[in-house]
């Protein structure tokens, strides 16, 4: 038997996690036809069939489930060592990102807008770990729950109506400030309310942070949710903190971080810190 070039193996891992060539090719920034060759000489090579084709659509054969099962943890051993990061780049929503603040040899950056997004940069590797409110599955990924809180309301301190309480008759009345940040195609509120009549607000304002939505409310009529975990910074803005007039679940947030980091010492210590500024 030939000698094995194992430069075939990473173009059959990538386009196995994107489930494309071109996806694959754009990541390892090559060709698609170069990635289509490498496959083909794979396959060749192992006897049997990897990929099957169907107009667009593309299946990973049994044969290839149970060969990347076997090269995968290898591959990463490898990139992990070559890839000694001196610096983490972790995603989460403002509230958690005010607990990280000082982790070591950690770059924080605020949480993507949708689910797909903060997947597609794990698998990119363009992040190493994210933490948020994540509700879809992936075989490719861990999801641990490291932290809950509230959802909690807030208004202007001179608010003409609303003084210390709020009733879901107010709540309904009022003009909303709200974020960008999606969910299954609902906002937060209407994700994690239990009352499906309150689905329906009169949005005055749309911005992209939870900081932004504290400013937005300054001065104004509006009311808008925050996580509890930002209520401290709500106050230092002179703004009402008050208790939601319905009954809402809490925000549960995930750390979710790729299998290949799974027992790689430098990414799990980096996932104890995590916790530990949770607690």
């Amino acid at each position: 038997m030939k000698e094995f070039d194992m430069n075939l193996i990473k173009p059959f891992i990538k386009v196995y996690e994107f489930n494309s060539f071109t996806k694959a090719a754009d990541f390892l920034n090559v060709s698609q036809p170069a990635i289509s060759a490498s496959v083909k000489r794979l396959e060749e090579y192992l006897g049997y069939q990897l990929f099957i084709r169907s107009g667009r659509n593309l299946t990973a054969t049994t044969s290839a489930q149970q060969f990347y099962q076997q090269v995968v943890s290898i591959v990463d051993v490898v990139d992990n060592a070559i890839d000694s990061k001196k610096q983490f780049i972790v995603t989460a929503p403002e509230s958690i990102l005010l607990k990280l603040i000082g982790v070591p040899n950690t770059k924080l950056i605020e949480s993507g807008d949708t689910e797909d997004k903060t997947f597609n940069d794990l698998r990119m590797r363009t992040i190493d770990l994210a933490i948020d409110n994540i509700t879809q599955k992936d075989s490719s990924f861990c999801s641990e729950l490291i932290h809950t809180e509230p959802l909690i309301l807030i208004c202007c301190h001179s608010h003409p109506e609303i003084q210390g309480h709020i009733t879901i008759e107010q709540y309904r009345q009022a003009g909303h400030v709200v974020m960008n940040l999606l969910r299954h195609n609902m906002r937060a509120v209407e994700f994690f309310s239990q009352s499906p009549i309150l689905r329906e607000r009169d949005v005055k304002v749309q911005v992209s942070s939870p900081a932004n939505v504290m400013l937005a409310v300054q001065g104004t009529p509006y009311v808008a949710a925050i996580p509890a975990g930002l209520s401290h910074i709500a106050k230092s803005l002179r703004l009402q903190v008050l208790p939601m007039p319905f009954t809402i679940r809490e925000i549960e947030y995930h750390m979710i971080y790729h299998k290949r980091f799974i027992k790689d010492p430098v990414h799990k210590k980096l996932r104890d810190t995590i916790k530990e500024n949770l607690i």
